[in-house]
């Protein structure tokens, strides 16, 4: 059995799906995966590696601002996780989050609201990613024929105020998203009537803590955990076979897995009601539990059937059920993107009653068998 150290933190979403995928291919690879602090120090470093003596190392570098830490670890297999680019090059596989593809994801769904003005709102921390998400969000501005200002946290509410309403804002991270949220209020300013927010990681965390929810745009950090751990056995395969190390090391890429809407861009045609408001934040938070239907929904509107289905299809454009179904296919989907998910599982984890009505539906949408 293969002994693999993975230098990371787990305190935030992002690190345990990507640990969860790097587990994944432990288990089908016969390895013992131990995580160590990955903001050790250089003395913990070393005590590990001759603690536990490892076949290789998995390194995440999210939040490194300097060079890769080559010497510490020597002749060892050893893999970075978002390392930042540099000019010269890489002396070790190397796997990258495409911040384009995530900002783009996040930037159309401002765009497509047609506001008067957008802004990025950035951790200002000298992060690779952070500027190629405002650099990104700012060429789809432009294409856009809409200017882009770049936000300053510490002057947030005087900046937001300047800016022409109703604003789109994208936040280059959830935990930074949420910030607004406050500064509007200090302001007397609706999200997301005056203000629409999106963030990127779709950590529920800070999504769901705030009211309305925030939309954001979620990495497949899963996938890149297993990704990762696919370039560390690649690599240690190379070594045991005895081939010599390549001129470049290869870099690989993992990008963007979803959006995920919630009130923080759901403008509503006619008007934001605030019971249908109510109606899309309860069905976003329950759709998964058997046996919601439309009556809960109308419950927590609080007020009549009709008016609460006429209400709800006039602001949406489809019914409630529709809603409820539309929020597990999307859960649905996700979870067929792990090769490795049992399909009989899904339908109690979506929602759903029983397998074959899941099958039957699926297919009646899709064209396909789930297991296709």
């Amino acid at each position: 059995m293969d002994i693999i150290l993975f230098f990371q933190s787990t305190f935030q979403k992002s690190w345990r799906l990507k640990l969860n995928g790097a587990y994944r291919f432990a288990q089908e690879h016969d390895w013992f995966l131990q995580v160590v602090d990955g903001r050790s120090s250089v003395r913990e470093i070393h005590r590990a590696l001759a603690t536990w003596r490892p076949s290789g190392c998995l390194v995440d570098r999210a939040l490194a601002r300097g060079v890769a830490p080559d010497r510490l670890f020597g002749d060892l297999p050893t893999v970075y996780l978002d390392q930042r680019p540099t000019r010269a090059p890489n002396r070790r596989p190397c796997l990258l989050h495409d911040s384009a593809a995530e900002a783009r994801l996040a930037g159309e769904e401002l765009l497509r609201l047609d506001c008067a003005s957008y802004a990025f709102l950035g951790l200002e921390r000298n992060y690779f990613w952070d500027r190629e998400r405002q650099d990104t969000f700012g060429h789809l501005c432009a294409a856009a024929g809409k200017k882009m200002t770049v936000l300053r946290r510490a002057h947030l509410a005087s900046s937001l105020a300047a800016l022409p309403k109703p604003c789109g804002i994208l936040a280059s991270n959830d935990s930074c998203a949420v910030e607004v949220w406050p500064a509007a209020a200090t302001l007397g300013l609706s999200i997301p009537d005056d203000i629409a927010v999106a963030g990127i990681d779709n950590d529920e965390l800070f999504c769901e803590s705030v009211s309305p929810g925030l939309t954001s745009a979620e990495p497949d950090f899963e996938g890149a955990g297993y990704a990762l751990a696919q370039l560390l056995a690649d690599e240690i395969d190379r070594r045991r076979r005895g081939e010599p190390q390549p001129r470049t090391a290869p870099v690989a890429h993992y990008g963007a897995l979803r959006l995920v809407r919630r009130g923080s861009t759901q403008v509503l045609a006619g008007g934001n009601d605030p019971r249908v408001i109510r109606a899309l934040d309860f069905i976003r938070r329950h759709a998964l539990k058997q046996g919601l239907s439309t009556t809960d929904v109308v419950a927590a509107m609080g007020c009549s059937r009709r008016l609460a289905t006429a209400s709800f299809r006039k602001a949406v454009g489809h019914s409630i059920l529709d809603e409820i179904q539309s929020q597990r296919f999307d859960e649905v989907l996700r979870l067929l993107r792990n090769p490795h998910q049992q399909i009989e599982a899904i339908a109690s984890r979506c929602g759903y009653g029983a397998p074959s009505f899941l099958k039957r539906f699926f297919k009646k949408r899709t064209g396909l068998s789930m297991r296709a």
